[in-house]
């Protein structure tokens, strides 16, 4: 028997209503893979941002904006939600055209507010490149670097744009700088190791690869072929092992397996459950799974056993429950999961934030 829509609906947004949650101490996020420590934002703020965040994950943008606006609106003095702003509104491959000029003005507050705030040096110099102002992207992104020097992606930009400017040699040295001073991360090795790939540069390549096996990663390729055979012939623990490799975590693979292999990202998602019940993302990949494979018991055994104090999901996990949603709710699925997250029912008296004033 097919279960109810609009209670399958009404059960994950009460269960996701409990990730809306903040204080007042520093805090510490995984943004981007990464953990970042910074100022708390307000309860407000943060279930606006995490609608944003929503909304973005499924290429979304103007309503990934109108979030943003409204955490703006309870936060207007945070560099975080600005650098995000102007994230989505340059950001490419969604649902609207880029809006640059408010995306920059988003990026100049961030960084009156926080002249040292690397993601939105980077962000701005993402947002320049977009719009062909190469040599200003290139200053912004070096300014990136220089206030996180061991920032993947800002290193690789500003590596990219030197080897289009035809400035190989200082391209590399960026690169091979980056990899000198963050020996221990792989992913300072695979960005080398994509360049040398690219720009066929056999010496770097080698050494890249050497490195990557010294760390005792696999050479990017081999494990993301185990990890696709595995889950070809429904192998769990061969997937598991692959994932290791490609330094994935638990909850990230059950995401992973949740549209490919629903009965492995069910059993991963329930392991990683039992060991850490405030993994998000394992718990919303477990509620999808068990949608997918229609194991209602299981849907319903999951819903309550996510723990109130969550980790935040990631953006993938985040469209998985879009989706999920969506399925039974239909196109206000994405209202209702706003609504249960606190949204103001009307926009009217939701002051916007100033964003086109600050070129």
């Amino acid at each position: 028997m097919r279960r109810q829509p609009r209670l399958a609906e009404l059960a994950i947004l009460a269960g996701l209503g409990a990730l809306a949650c903040g204080g007042g101490a520093p805090v510490t996020r995984l943004v981007d893979g990464r953990l970042e420590t910074g100022r708390a934002v307000n309860e407000e703020a943060y279930a606006a941002s995490l609608r944003a965040g929503i909304f973005d994950a499924t290429g979304d943008r103007d309503r990934a904006l109108d979030a943003l606006e409204q955490a703006l609106a309870a936060d207007p003095d945070s560099p975080e939600l600005l650098a995000r702003y102007g994230e989505v509104a340059c950001g490419a491959e969604r649902s609207s055209p880029p809006r640059p000029a408010s995306a920059l003005s988003a990026f100049s507050r961030a960084l009156a507010l926080d002249p040292t705030y690397a993601p939105a040096w980077l962000g701005r110099a993402r947002c320049l490149e977009l719009l062909g102002r190469e040599p200003e992207a290139l200053a912004a992104a070096q300014l990136a670097v220089a206030y996180d020097p061991e920032h993947v992606g800002a290193t690789e930009l500003v590596a990219r744009l030197l080897f289009a400017f035809g400035r190989k040699s200082e391209g590399w040295a960026w690169l091979d700088g980056l990899a000198t001073l963050a020996p221990e991360s792989p992913e300072a090795q695979r960005a080398l190791l994509s360049a040398a790939v690219r720009l066929r540069d056999r010496a770097r390549e080698r050494r890249a690869k050497k490195a990557l096996v010294t760390l005792g990663v696999r050479v990017p390729g081999e494990a993301a072929e185990e990890l696709e055979r595995a889950i070809a012939r429904r192998d769990l623990p061969a997937a598991r092992r692959a994932a290791i490799s490609l330094r994935l975590a638990s909850g990230a693979l059950a995401v992973l397996l949740a549209t490919r292999a629903p009965e492995l990202a069910l059993a991963e998602a329930e392991t990683v459950l039992r060991a850490d019940p405030t993994a998000s993302d394992a718990w919303i990949a477990g509620l999808a799974a068990a949608d997918a494979l229609a194991d209602h018991e299981r849907f319903a055994t999951l819903l309550t056993e996510l723990d109130p104090d969550p980790l935040p999901p990631s953006r993938a996990a985040l469209a998985l429950l879009g989706a999920l949603v969506q399925r039974h709710a239909g196109n206000d699925g994405a209202r209702a999961l706003t609504q249960a997250l606190g949204a103001p029912s009307s926009r009217a008296d939701v002051p916007k934030p100033d964003l086109e004033s600050h070129p």
